[in-house]
Order: structure tokens, then sequence, then C-alpha cells
């Protein structure tokens, strides 16, 4: 792996929601610091990163791991805070990179980073973290990418990997099977009431051009969650016996996300959403300024309508994190804990 980068980020308006940080713009962010620092190994600025052909490379996501440890919430980030990234990059088979990112209020020291060598030391740290796999492509008209390699790869030293990265393994094992290992696990979590999760729910998006498109004119890998997550919310405000209010969906914040990319869309697209969830009550705890009052999992497909290609799946672990002086909010989410209660 490379040495250990460091980037920073000042927190405006463009990167919130309503009293946290936004997952979306993170994401966006943390592609673009990847990117920056590989084509650094090629030794070129991102557009000029070429293949042996001359023709210009562009960074496709292949998987992606955001995480936050269970006793942190995104509010702790807010206008004005200054956010400092360290990540770490290495890659494989001269076309495939893994990189590593821990990031918080306050620097990061070295010493800190000596044991974040891999994705599982990233997850037992008490840092927000996250783990990304990309792979490098040519603007090919379509929606499927065929990986190429960079010229200057051939040409430098780079801090190459003795083994694939686990998300690439993974990309390739969940492409043949749908299974995601390794995941908080399923199982353990309970049915929500009314609700037969062996089958998808489904609803449709229409790709959103002016949000949605990348330069390639496909959806931007970064928009995939989002895109999953109006599927998530639509689910909770449409397909349960009793539905909940737009103000208690606007509570869940995600803690931990995985996602597997296997193809993109283009602007006249349909996309269907599948989405299963299940619900982990929360564990007793004293009254604080936020509430967390359980965990919702969902396991979420993106497919294009046209011909069903399976574009993307993931699976996802948000709080239920309440203001305490939101009393309403409060009152919903402890009446949904005594209909699971009592449907189990």
């Amino acid at each position: 792996m490379s040495s250990w980068r460091e980037f920073r980020l000042h927190l405006g308006m463009p990167h919130l929601v309503p009293g946290r940080l936004a997952e979306e713009p993170l994401l966006k962010q943390l592609g673009a610091f990847q990117w920056q620092a590989v084509a650094d190994l090629a030794g070129q600025p991102e557009n000029a990163v070429v293949t042996e052909a001359g023709e210009r490379l562009h960074f496709s996501m292949i998987s992606l791991e955001l995480g936050l440890p269970t006793d942190r919430g995104w509010e702790e980030f807010d206008e004005g805070c200054e956010l400092h990234f360290r990540h770490q990059a290495g890659v494989f088979g001269h076309k495939l990179v893994e990189g590593l990112f821990l990031f918080d209020k306050e620097p990061i020291l070295e010493a800190e980073l000596q044991a974040a060598h891999d994705r599982d030391a990233l997850a037992q740290g008490h840092r927000p973290w996250a783990y990304l796999t990309h792979g490098f492509v040519t603007q090919t008209p379509g929606t499927w990418a065929k990986l190429e390699t960079p010229k200057a790869f051939g040409e430098r030293p780079l801090p190459e990997l003795a083994a694939m990265p686990a998300g690439i393994a993974e990309h390739m094992s969940v492409e043949r099977t749908g299974t995601i290992e390794g995941f908080p696990a399923w199982a353990q979590a309970v049915r929500l009431p009314g609700v037969d999760d062996s089958r998808p729910a489904q609803f449709g998006y229409e790709v959103q051009p002016e949000v949605d498109l990348n330069a390639l004119g496909v959806i931007y890998c970064a928009r995939f969650p989002a895109i999953m997550a109006s599927g998530e919310r639509r689910l909770l405000r449409e397909g349960l016996p009793t539905p909940l209010s737009a103000p208690i969906v606007a509570c869940l914040s995600t803690l931990h996300r995985r996602v597997y990319y296997f193809a993109s869309a283009s602007r006249e697209e349909r996309l269907q959403i599948r989405v299963q969830a299940r619900f982990c009550p929360p564990q007793s705890a004293a009254p604080s300024r936020i509430r967390s009052m359980g965990r919702f999992l969902f396991r979420t497909d993106l497919h294009r309508a046209s011909d069903g290609v399976l574009m993307a799946c993931a699976l996802t672990e948000k709080a239920l994190r309440v203001p305490g002086q939101s009393k309403p909010i409060l009152t919903e989410s402890e009446r949904l804990l005594a209909r699971i209660q009592r449907s189990g």
C-alpha cells in the first residue's frame, strides 16, 4: 500500500442535510480523493491518465463500504466543521485499486494509522471509515464497462498489492450468488409487522439527468445509494400496514453501507428498486440529546427496467436516531417498537 495521504474538507451547506452530514456528497468526495491520489501515482492529473493507445481513462467504482461506529452519529459534523481524511491506496494487476479511508473532525496521527492495515481493522476503530475499490474505463458508449490499464502504470513504481482486494473478490461472488457476506446478520433482526420480507417490495425510478448522470452520460456511482434510499423510504412510507411518517423516516441515519456495482444506465432509462427490510430493537439506554430507537437493515437491489440487468446491490444498516426533545417522533418510535414486539 502507499503511504497515508491527508485530505481536508471544510463542511458547508452543500455537504449537509437537516441536522447532520449528508451521505451522498461525502461519497462523491471520497471517490474524488481516491481518483486524485491514484492520478498522483500515475504522475499525471486526472484528465491526463490514458491507455497505451492514448485514450482517456475514467475511474469507475466497483465496490463501496462506509462505516460509522455505533456510539457516534453524523450530527457531530456540522457547518463550518473541518474534516480531516487519511487515505492509503494499493494497486492490483495494474488495473484495480483498493483505497482505505479514516476521517474525523481532528487530525489523525500516524501512530493510529499503523493499525489500520485493512478493511476489518478500519471497522474495529472509533473513527468514521470507508473502503473503496475502483477500476479504469474508457468513454465507450453504452452502460457496460471494460476495465483498462493506465499507460503510466507500466512505467512507474506502484504500491502493488500481493492479493486481490477483498472488495473485488466479493464483487465477483455477489454477482454469481447474490449473497453479501460479512454484514450484520439478517437472521438476527426481526420482521417488520405485516411485511413478507421473503418477497422484495418493488418501486420504479425515473433517471433524473440533472442530478443522476456523470461526465460519461451514465448514472454516477455515488448516486446509487441515494436512489436505493428512495426505495427504502417508500417501503417504510407506503409498504407497511401502519406506514411511518415522513419526520420519523427522516431520522434514519446510515451506520454501515456496503454496495457492489455491476452496470449502469443512461438518461433514457427507468430503474426498478427491489427492497427488503428488517429491524433490530434498541438496547435500553438513559435519555440523551439524541436517542437511538433501533436499527433498520435493508437489502436493496437496483435493476434496469428495460432489460432487467442487475446494476447494483447493497446491504445497509440505518439507525433511527431521534432528537430527545421531539416528543411526537419519540412517541411514534415507541408505537413502532410496541407493534414489533406484539408481532414477534
